[in-house]
């Protein structure tokens, strides 16, 4: 073997073996040894918020370390994960909450990022159920009512959402699109202030995570005229499914966490672990409860399967709201 021949593989030797460190470096044992900082795409005071706020307080008291949440909006809820990925190190301190939108996105924007190749899926924590509602003072009583004017008054009403690109925008656009009808989108930086447009007469309806407008229904201040779910729901009494009036919008979307590519399994599975004891706890089954969202686990391995699976089923239901870029 030459001199240069052994200058590189020696130059492999020691990249080989300072690659292995820096990974066993990252999945010692002594994990966490500092604050965790878990970004959310949604801000402050709505169900994805509240959800991982309480996610994160649970499972720091099993990892002996705070999770500090820090609300980043925007990009149909993709810009906290995507911004994770691109800037910051796969050793655990900075986590991100995953919605439908990560694995939708893509169809509708040109993106930098590949939501396959450049996260890593640590587990699935639940699920949300979703509703369409208007101010208890609108002219519409039904969902009838709601379709007929907009088929009449094409682009006249405005449906708010926790902003574009959001599980909420797609099935807005998608039963307009399946009923023959235009509406405007209006995209809010999260629910409460799409809530708040609604109540202040700015927007004529609202789709949201039911947690969300079911306590203005409770209130007297929302009326909600359709579900997504499979079944009628026990709590919302009276309020038929977008499936029983001839759509095929029935929507569960589940949620989860991620970490930017190539974590060392060890710091993955400290994490699932953790969030697994929190999502298994009766504090946050009350909360799933309160929410009205419905309990949903996945291991890492279950869990980027899933992904893997339904951002493939994702490109139908924006193909079906007229999205696909």
């Amino acid at each position: 073997m030459n001199w240069s021949k052994k200058i590189i593989a020696c130059a492999g030797v020691v990249l080989g073996l300072a690659s292995f460190a820096w990974h066993s470096a990252f999945a010692e044992p002594n994990y966490p040894d500092r604050p965790i900082k878990l970004l959310v795409g949604f801000s402050a005071g709505g169900a994805t918020d509240t959800t991982f706020r309480k996610l994160g307080e649970l499972a720091s008291k099993q990892l002996g370390q705070p999770i500090i949440i820090e609300n980043k909006a925007g990009a149909g809820a993709t810009l906290a994960p995507s911004t994770m990925a691109k800037n910051d190190a796969p050793d655990g301190y900075t986590i991100a909450a995953a919605t439908a939108g990560l694995l939708r996105y893509p169809y509708m924007q040109k993106v930098d990022w590949d939501p396959m190749k450049d996260f890593t899926w640590i587990a699935g924590l639940g699920g949300y159920s979703f509703g369409l509602a208007v101010n208890s003072d609108s002219p519409f009583k039904t969902i009838g009512d709601l379709i007929d004017y907009a088929k009449k008054n094409p682009g006249h009403l405005t449906v708010a959402t926790a902003g574009a690109g959001t599980t909420m925008h797609l099935l807005a656009e998608a039963l307009a699109g399946m009923a023959g009808a235009e509406i405007t989108h209006v995209g809010y930086r999260g629910s409460a202030e799409a809530g708040t447009a609604v109540l202040g007469g700015h927007a004529m309806a609202t789709l949201d995570a039911v947690g969300t407008i079911l306590p203005y229904s409770e209130a007297g201040k929302m009326r909600v005229l359709l579900s997504f779910d499979g079944q009628p729901s026990a709590w919302m009494p009276g309020v038929p499914t977008a499936k029983s009036l001839g759509y095929d919008l029935v929507y569960p979307a589940p949620y989860g966490l991620v970490g930017p590519k190539d974590m060392p399994p060890a710091v993955v599975d400290k994490l699932y672990q953790a969030f697994k004891a929190a999502a298994d706890s009766d504090e946050y089954k009350k909360l799933l409860e309160t929410l009205k969202q419905t309990e949903w686990q996945k291991a890492p391995a279950d869990y980027q399967q899933w992904a893997r699976e339904f951002y493939v089923s994702e490109r139908s239901l924006v193909e079906r709201a007229k999205l696909l870029r």
